[in-house]
């Protein structure tokens, strides 16, 4: 799995970022991306360099930037799937359009949660407050979006 920053530190901000250990075992990311998350006092910062430094946050050099005009994390996390031929972890609409584009498979932060449910990580009332948190910490989800989601949570 690859992965952008935002998804890394919003899953840092509510404490859960061992989902992604558990979840894909090995998650790496580009050099562009660990400058934006490991800076000292960011959110996150902590749990980052602890994944970081316990060997499964892998930091990758990527080899050819494809030009897809968005931001330089972005960019360098979408090449460097495409160029390991694996899903990534992103949350913005531009970039997962890009990365379907390139025929690269994408998750949102929301769905690490319904993945943990299915997989039986977190039952589905743990998943929920999970939701709520990321949400009261920043993460914006559409009302509409969240209905849905709410739905699916119900079901899974």
């Amino acid at each position: 799995m690859i992965s952008n920053a935002t998804p890394l530190i919003f899953l840092a901000k509510i404490n859960q970022l061992e989902l992604l250990q558990k979840l894909f075992t090995k998650v790496y990311i580009p050099l562009e991306v660990e400058q934006e998350i490991l800076v000292a006092g960011k959110p996150g910062y902590y749990a980052l360099k602890a994944a970081r430094d316990k060997g499964w946050l892998f930091v990758e050099k990527t080899k050819t930037m494809i030009p897809l005009g968005l931001g330089k994390g972005e960019t360098a996390a979408i090449s460097l799937a495409k160029e390991k031929t694996d899903s990534i972890l992103l949350d913005d609409a531009a970039a997962i359009k890009a990365a379907e584009g390139l025929h690269v498979a994408t998750i949102r932060t929301t769905s690490v949660l319904f993945l943990a449910v299915q997989k039986k990580i977190l039952d589905r009332e743990k998943a929920l407050q999970l939701l709520n948190a990321l949400i009261e910490s920043g993460y914006y989800i559409a009302p509409r979006y969240y209905t849905l989601l709410l739905g699916k949570l119900r079901t899974s």
